[in-house]
């Protein structure tokens, strides 16, 4: 397992998503302004670190999953159909693109070795969002009640045990870990 690594998907973007890795993990896509996240106001309180979407890939790997990313989030500003990732569409559909600016996408990633692992993961850290700010993430559209009333992450025929929560994702979550940027040159 790695650390946590953010960069805006713009910066990514022109760097080929070189040092993304090429394994399964979580990612959080946070609005971003002058290399600060913007707080948004939840039912529950305010989102200090501006989450706007928790994800994971499993089989692709983090730098093909954020490179979807990208390819919806850049054919979307450009007025074209937003690709292979939901993310674009969901930003049409809440109107975002009026409000939050290309340059002000952000991305903190976290590597596991595993795909289910990552996954659960994700769920977890979806529902702790969920727990803290009163519902879940602006654009995690896909989220309904029967995701959040997991007890064990079961499914039938497809059934694991739950993880704690990431310690490095529950301050990414709590606001305890507050996300700055790297200058767009020292993104390895």
């Amino acid at each position: 397992m790695g650390m946590v690594i953010g960069a805006r998907l713009v910066d990514l973007s022109r760097d080929n998503f070189k040092g993304v890795p090429e394994q399964p993990g979580v990612y959080f896509v946070c609005w971003v302004r002058n290399g600060k996240p913007v707080p948004i106001q939840r039912l529950s309180g305010v989102d200090k670190n501006g989450i706007l979407y928790i994800g994971f890939t499993a089989k692709e790997g983090l730098k093909e999953r954020l490179n979807d990313l990208w390819k919806s989030v850049d054919n979307i500003y450009k007025g074209k159909s937003a690709g292979p990732h939901t993310f674009g569409v969901t930003l049409i559909y809440t109107f975002l693109t009026r409000k939050i600016g290309i340059d002000e996408l952000a991305v903190w990633y976290k590597p596991f070795d595993d795909g289910c692992y990552a996954e659960a993961q994700e769920k977890r850290a979806i529902c702790e969002y969920t727990r803290r700010y009163g519902e879940p993430p602006p654009l995690n559209l896909q989220v309904g009640r029967q995701y959040l009333a997991i007890v064990g992450l079961a499914k039938l025929g497809k059934s694991i045990l739950v993880p704690k929560l990431d310690p490095e994702l529950e301050k990414i979550i709590t606001g305890v870990s507050s996300l700055t940027l790297p200058s767009a040159r020292n993104i390895t």
